[in-house]
């Protein structure tokens, strides 16, 4: 018999936009995804507009937690910060490793973190923004590397020769929010593997 394991993707208007694409559409990995012997349900949590600080300080993700806590967590968040925020991308990052390690004393499992890239800039140029985005990335990718706790990065979006964002060059249209949810499935299929419960 299947284990049924409970994953969480967390984060910003991205997720808003990615459940609504996996709602309306009715692709087959919607709310229940069968993995290798594992019944995966998905629950999303998307805040539009949010920033690191203000989903780690308003309450929300733990009165989601005391509801259900999932066995994983896919974090979509920090790209409101990197390209609005005057802050460094070092003190974002260590914003997003907090929440990423008060999720792990919760009680959730795996933690997959990641920051997704965007075709309109405005607070930078697009050069800066994007070193932004590449920077942050490289230190998700150094301090989230335990059992418990890695970097996921986004494969298959950026050689692609169509168009994958909306006309504000910020959130994905169908298609890139497609490719978004295939890369979520990935990670989440990777974090199972890890936990023991795929294969």
């Amino acid at each position: 018999m299947a284990v049924t394991t409970l994953a969480l993707i967390l984060g910003d208007s991205h997720v808003c936009w990615l459940e609504r694409l996996v709602s309306s559409s009715g692709i087959r990995f919607g709310t229940g995804s069968s993995f290798v012997g594992t019944d995966c349900h998905f629950k999303f949590a998307g805040f539009r507009g949010g920033s690191v600080s203000s989903v780690r300080d308003d309450g929300a993700v733990d009165r989601l937690l005391d509801l259900q806590m999932p066995a994983i967590v896919v974090l979509c968040l920090g790209g409101n910060d990197v390209y609005g925020s005057p802050e460094s991308v070092l003190t974002v990052g260590m914003r997003l490793y907090e929440i990423a390690q008060s999720l792990l004393a919760r009680g959730v499992l795996h933690v997959v973190c990641q920051i997704v890239r965007r075709q309109c800039v405005r607070r930078y140029s697009w050069e800066d923004g994007t070193q932004r985005v590449v920077d942050i990335n490289e230190f998700l990718k150094a301090v989230c590397d335990t059992e418990r706790l890695s970097f996921w990065y986004h494969r298959g979006f950026w050689q692609s020769q169509r168009n994958i964002f909306r006309g504000d060059g910020v959130h994905f249209n169908d298609l890139g929010n497609y490719k978004l949810w295939r890369s979520v499935k990935g990670a989440v299929f990777v974090a199972l593997k890890r936990l023991g419960l795929g294969r």
